[in-house]
């Protein structure tokens, strides 16, 4: 499920996806999307006929007070979990802008958000899991453009559910279109990110890195956790309590049956 809600770039569904023991994921148990302060509310009654149960916040608190989320008052709840882990929160990640003005410095600055992205995210993960072992779920997962901290987020989440590490790029991928679709605003408000950051003028190019889904990018979040870990389920285990068993019940309760 593709279509875009009034007011999103980013939204979809991840019912169906593939898991490497040939099951499923069962209905829409996990969506994702960009900000969501724009929608309607035929766009709510959407969400609302998918099941929808808990908004899963990632945006950091100034972010939510500027675009609040006008949830319905009932049948749905939100939950912050404030990844903190960008480039207003830690100066040392725009070094590499810095110094290697132009693409690749864009390029590495990205990879250095994206290594920062598990132990940002490790406090919450007990609160993120509890939500499907209390049948908190479906959820909707998003930040601002649901492609980086809602990128990681959703692919750990994946992960968990045992869906093939293919799938999870290949989803993680289709967050490339923002790239495509982001209109002047969104592209103005990176260019002075930018010109903030360097004192230099930014090229169309660095701003499409920047707007990107890339492999490299999630990539090296996936790299951090390995090199931390030693897997995704050694993170899984030591951050958020999962274990075998744990991970296996996870698996029979929100995939479909063999």
């Amino acid at each position: 499920m593709n279509r875009q809600l009034s007011g999103t770039l980013n939204f979809r569904s991840l019912a169906g996806l593939p898991t490497k023991d040939g099951r499923r994921i069962a209905g829409h148990v996990v969506l994702r999307s960009d900000q969501l302060d724009r929608l309607q509310p035929a766009d709510w009654e959407v969400l609302a006929s998918l099941g929808v149960k808990t908004v899963c916040d990632l945006r950091t608190a100034s972010e939510r007070n500027r675009f609040p989320n006008s949830l319905p008052k009932q049948g749905m709840r939100q939950i912050p979990i404030e990844l903190v882990g960008d480039v207003r929160s830690n100066p040392e990640l725009v070094e590499p802008l810095r110094t290697r003005h132009g693409v690749e410095g864009a390029v590495e600055m990205m990879r250095q958000l994206y290594r920062q992205f598990p132990e940002a995210l490790a406090p919450h993960l007990s609160t993120l899991f509890r939500l499907f072992r209390e049948d908190e779920v479906p959820v909707l997962v998003h930040c601002v453009v649901g492609k980086d901290r809602t990128g990681f987020t959703v692919a750990v989440i994946l992960h968990a559910l045992g869906v093939a590490d293919e799938a999870v790029m290949a989803d993680y991928l289709l967050s490339a279109r923002i790239r495509e679709m982001a209109d002047e605003e969104r592209r103005a408000a990176t260019a002075r990110i930018i010109n903030r950051i360097t004192e230099r003028d930014a090229t169309e190019a660095m701003i499409d890195a920047i707007l990107d889904a890339r492999p490299e990018y999630l990539s090296a979040a996936l790299d951090a956790v390995n090199e931390r870990y030693g897997s995704m389920q050694g993170y899984l285990r030591a951050r958020a309590g999962l274990d075998e068993q744990a991970l296996a019940e996870l698996r029979e309760r929100w995939l479909e049956s063999r």
